[in-house]
């Protein structure tokens, strides 16, 4: 007896209408749901129909950068793994490529590579630069499908796009830091490349909401750090030892142990406040302990989830993406949540 959405919903305890938005890859469904209607239908026996072209295969790539902290690289896998266990058609094969780098240059050879090998579609994390974008343009034409996740390169012809939304992270960030400092006090805005579609938005959305909180333009400053772990401790520490109107630290991106390490050599009396982006397992440990005073959440297992459920639909069934921006979920993490 064939597996329905109504019998689907019944087991899960949720609509006809949660349940198809979870089959189709659909947003706004919460991660605790979501994964209740994926184990129902699971459990149920369901498959998804089978696409029309069923006989003829299509390939695709992930292209995965290195992150100093493996927790992303771990997330994004995790979201993969489970898209291919839903998909579960044979015809999509789909190549993980690791890169050792998260340089544009590793990232433009490894798409040429990957282009040249035959591929019909690519998912890439990139910097938004002029050579980002004539790579994602140049692919396009020559037929490769091509979708960005967690950092966008928009105008360039991709598909979509599946990541936070990151001008709205930053704003919760600035709302949570004006309840821990009041004006006149300073702000450190530290960022890896402001030429990150992922970093650049956090970065936006916090001035802008800042300001609107009633801080003024110099209350802020913003640093660049390349994510580098040395470096960020020394750009802080000198940050810090500068001003001793800086009270607080928005770390827009990794790494924080490099963030915790400059202040600590600034040797400052009182600690400063310290709001951060991503709930990795160093995040944990200094919220744990009192300190980081909250973290912003990012679902990265989401990103590539979606990422390659819209490529498979693409490729295989000629479906597209209802819309061209999913946004994945936001949290706000406190010490007592842990």
């Amino acid at each position: 007896m064939a597996v329905t959405i109504q019998k689907i919903a019944e087991l899960s305890g949720v609509s006809r209408g949660t349940v198809d938005r979870v089959l189709h890859g659909r947003p706004n469904v919460s991660p605790m749901v979501r994964e209740k209607v994926l184990r129902a239908a699971k459990q149920l026996g369901y498959q998804p129909p089978a696409p029309a072209n069923s006989g003829a295969e299509k390939h695709a790539a992930i292209l995965i950068p290195q992150w100093t902290d493996g927790h992303f690289n771990r997330q994004i896998v995790s979201g993969i793994r489970r898209a291919l266990r839903y998909i579960a058609d044979p015809s999509f094969v789909l190549t993980e490529q690791p890169l050792r780098t998260m340089t544009m240059q590793e990232l433009l050879r490894a798409m040429d590579e990957q282009i040249r090998s035959g591929v019909d579609g690519l998912i890439i994390r990139a910097e938004n630069t002029p050579e980002v974008r004539a790579a994602i343009e140049q692919a396009v034409q020559k037929g490769v499908t091509v979708i960005t996740y967690d950092a966008d390169v928009p105008h360039s012809g991709r598909l979509c796009h599946a990541g936070q939304d990151l001008v709205r992270a930053g704003a919760i960030a600035a709302g949570v830091m004006a309840r821990l400092i009041r004006p006149p006090e300073h702000v450190l805005i530290v960022t890896g490349n402001l030429r990150m579609e992922a970093h650049k938005g956090r970065v936006d959305g916090f001035c802008r909401r800042l300001l609107e909180l009633g801080f003024s333009e110099d209350a802020y400053r913003v640093i660049e750090t390349n994510e580098m772990p040395e470096l960020t401790s020394e750009l802080v520490a000198q940050a810090l030892q500068a001003d001793s109107r800086l009270h607080a630290v928005y770390m827009a991106c990794q790494p924080l142990s490099g963030c915790i390490a400059g202040i600590r050599k600034a040797r400052r009396t009182t600690r400063p406040h310290i709001v951060c982006n991503d709930l990795t397992p160093t995040a944990k440990r200094y919220l744990r302990e009192g300190t980081v005073d909250f973290v912003i959440g990012q679902a990265f297992s989401q990103e590539s989830f979606h990422a390659v459920l819209a490529m498979y639909q693409m490729l295989l069934r000629g479906v597209k993406p209802k819309r061209e921006l999913y946004y994945t979920d936001v949290g706000l993490i406190t010490q007592e949540m842990l």
